[in-house]
């Protein structure tokens, strides 16, 4: 019997998810997470830098120091990774605003819960418009085509006759 054959394998492969494309890195085991972000950004030329990428697995948010091994990821499974983005948020179409970075896979309802949570800003019977159009509470923010630097606006809800 080979010692060596209930040893952990030292390479294996991940599965990576951006933006509706599928891509496959051989990588080492002991990898840290910053170190997959910065293979991502390199290897398979996710334009979006290291520093800007939020990793996920199965819903957990990945921490840069740790590594694959310490979150116990098996060969093949897959990581989604999201893009950091800043949005400004203004308040009924004032000069007030705040600024938050959140990952482009935060829904509009979440973003928010957060600018409620953080502020304390009431949003019930609000919606955040963009470009004159309402946005979905349940629409991921990149689906909304929110990107770096948008401007969104918190305006009451207004139904349309």
């Amino acid at each position: 019997m080979d010692p060596d054959s209930n040893l952990p394998p030292a390479n294996m492969r991940i599965i990576v998810l951006w933006s509706g494309t599928i891509s496959t890195l051989e990588i080492p085991v002991a990898t840290r997470i910053i170190e997959v972000k910065l293979l991502i950004w390199e290897a398979l030329h996710v334009p979006v830098p290291a520093d800007r990428q939020e990793l996920s697995w199965e819903g957990q948010f990945l921490k840069d120091e740790l590594t694959l091994q310490n979150y116990h990821i098996p060969p093949n499974a897959s990581l989604t990774v999201f893009n950091k983005i800043e949005v400004k948020i203004y308040l009924e179409y004032s000069r007030f605003h705040f600024v938050y970075v959140v990952y482009d896979g935060t829904t509009v309802g979440e973003l928010k819960a957060k600018l409620h949570a953080d502020q304390g800003i009431d949003i019930e019977h609000k919606v955040l418009r963009m470009n004159g159009s309402d946005l979905d509470d349940r629409a991921l923010l990149w689906a909304a085509r929110v990107t770096e630097g948008t401007k969104l606006h918190l305006v009451e809800y207004q139904s349309r006759r």
